[in-house]
């Protein structure tokens, strides 16, 4: 969204001069057309034109004039000074006097010039942003200048707070959540991105990115071509069509992604412990392998297959029409609580909705997406959730059920899938076949203490459902209802319903986890039956031949 920076002031003369430059007539004012329209900002006939002064301020006592700002801003802290008894000997110690001291901050707002947004809408985008950032508590001045090809605003914030008259805490989160919130207020309002040029701090994250993600995505691929590779030679020819350079010329096997920017090659040791992508593993993992994609399909096949990693999901939900705050062209804002007390929006990207008909939107979320919660009374409470949180938060709101689709069912699903792909090629009496089949009964073993660890849940939530019923009632057994809410660490107060509405929730994840591992089983039971039958066969063919 718009570029935002932020610039800190330390000296009274500093400050003055920054109120000056960006209240200037030249950058702010605006010839008016349309007299009809009313607004905030003050009309002046500049030169017999009827012009538009885009300059407003929180509480000063005028904000067209840069001398009573300055003013406005020096009193306030001249009052903190007194009040803090930062007067006489202490008098080094004020904001005024410090010259190491931030006296105020002041921030750019830039825009696209593609936005297409009024000056008085970038305006207002720049005001609620900056209320939003200090609950109201801090003086400011904003100014909007129309002199460049974009649109952007000056803010001048006094570091001083109004009410307490304590200092604003620029912390590390602080530039984040300016910038969210910034985000936030422009997509509202339609603007589009700029991709802001790179500094030094850019650079150091694109450098650990670089270094850890890299390693994801080789070994995603990787991966995928020890299971559809059947030599050395095919292996790197297939890399290549996954833009992956392969070097086995060394003491190590080393790989590059070339789609993705990387300059250094990356070692076998360093993405897996156990030396999976080393030169010797790789020849293991290729002598099993009897069918597999061909080097036409190979590239189209990984690319479907990272499609439906991507949107398989964990846990999905309606969102009623009346929990939408607002709806954008990139997604949705919704209000969330977090904590006791504390309320804000998250933003849902449109990639993890569809929309319905009926008006409402049904989210697809993974517990570990995170999600920027932003409190527009106290920002400092601003951070990330996950998915998981947010989900669990919106679910309560409406009290419809939240459908959780548990781990195992894509894990059984991919498996399945590879089965499938080789039963389907005839290739049912191979190692490569045998070893598939073993990781699924292994797959399945796990999904039966899934379903046992649930039955856990079930059975637990239906004695806390039972307890809640007999203290709240105040029938007997008072005293076991009461040991074992405290044993589960239950508010002894929670209404019975809502754990009625968890355990509907836990039933529905175990049915479906339930259905999928047994719809596995008959399948596999049938491979098993069709595959004995072939060996069976062909043991009678090789036989009469014998004969």
């Amino acid at each position: 969204m718009p570029i935002t920076k932020v610039l800190q002031i330390k000296k009274t003369e500093n400050l003055k001069r920054s109120i000056n430059y960006i209240t200037q007539d030249a950058k702010t004012l605006k010839a008016e057309i349309n007299t009809l329209e009313q607004d905030s900002f003050p009309m002046e006939l500049i030169d017999g034109t009827l012009c538009k002064r885009l300059v407003s301020g929180h509480n000063l006592t005028d904000e067209s004039d840069a001398e009573n700002i300055f003013d406005d801003f020096v009193l306030m802290k001249e009052s903190a000074d007194i009040f803090n008894g930062r007067s006489g000997l202490n008098a080094y110690q004020s904001d005024l006097h410090d010259p190491k001291k931030v006296l105020a901050h002041h921030i750019i707002q830039s825009f696209s010039p593609e936005d297409n947004l009024t000056p008085e809408e970038v305006h207002e985008i720049g005001r609620k942003t900056v209320m939003e950032l200090t609950g109201g508590q801090y003086q400011f001045v904003i100014a909007t200048h129309l002199d460049k090809g974009h649109l952007h605003n000056h803010i001048i914030l006094n570091t001083t707070n109004t009410v307490t008259l304590k200092k604003f805490q620029w912390k590390k989160n602080t530039k984040q959540t300016l910038a969210a919130i910034s985000d936030k207020y422009a997509e509202i309002a339609g603007a589009k991105v700029i991709e802001p040029k790179l500094n030094n701090s850019y650079t150091k994250y694109s450098a650990w990115r670089r270094q850890n993600v890299y390693k994801v995505e080789i070994k995603e691929r990787l991966d995928f071509l020890l299971r559809h590779s059947l030599s050395l030679e095919d292996f790197k020819e297939k890399a290549k069509r996954l833009n992956v350079t392969v070097d086995f010329s060394g003491k190590y096997v080393k790989y590059r992604l070339d789609d993705k920017g990387q300059q250094k090659f990356t070692r076998d040791r360093t993405l897996s412990k156990k030396g999976k992508y080393s030169l010797e593993e790789i020849k293991k993992a290729l002598a099993k392998n009897e069918v597999v994609y061909s080097k036409e399909d190979v590239a189209a096949m990984y690319q479907e297959e990272q499609e439906q990693k991507e949107e398989d999901f964990e846990y999905k939900l309606d969102i009623e029409e009346w929990q939408v705050d607002e709806v954008t062209s990139q997604g949705i804002f919704v209000t969330v609580d977090f904590g006791i007390d504390q309320k804000g929006q998250i933003k849902i990207p449109a990639r993890m909705l569809d929309q319905n008909e009926d008006g409402t939107f049904t989210a697809y979320v993974k517990q570990k997406d995170f999600f920027y919660f932003l409190n527009p009374d106290h920002s400092s409470q601003n951070r990330y959730i996950t998915g998981g949180t947010v989900m669990k938060q919106l679910s309560q709101k409406s009290g419809d059920l939240l459908l959780k689709k548990n781990k195992y069912i894509s894990k059984l699903d991919r498996l399945v899938d590879e089965l499938n792909f080789l039963s389907d090629n005839n290739v049912t009496n191979s190692q490569q076949y045998e070893d598939l089949e073993n990781k699924l009964l292994e797959q399945l073993e796990e999904t039966d203490f899934e379903l046992d660890r649930l039955d856990d849940r079930l059975s637990e939530a239906n004695k806390i459902i039972g307890a809640l019923s007999t203290y709240q009632g105040q029938l007997a057994n008072v005293e076991v209802a009461e040991e074992i809410l405290e044993k589960n660490h239950i508010d002894k107060n929670t209404d019975p319903y809502q754990m009625k509405k968890v355990l509907e929730e836990v039933q529905l994840e175990r049915a479906a986890l339930k259905e999928k591992r047994d719809d596995v089983v008959t399948n596999l039971t049938k491979y098993q039956s069709i595959n004995q039958e072939r060996q069976h066969k062909k043991e009678d063919k090789e036989l009469k031949k014998q004969l």
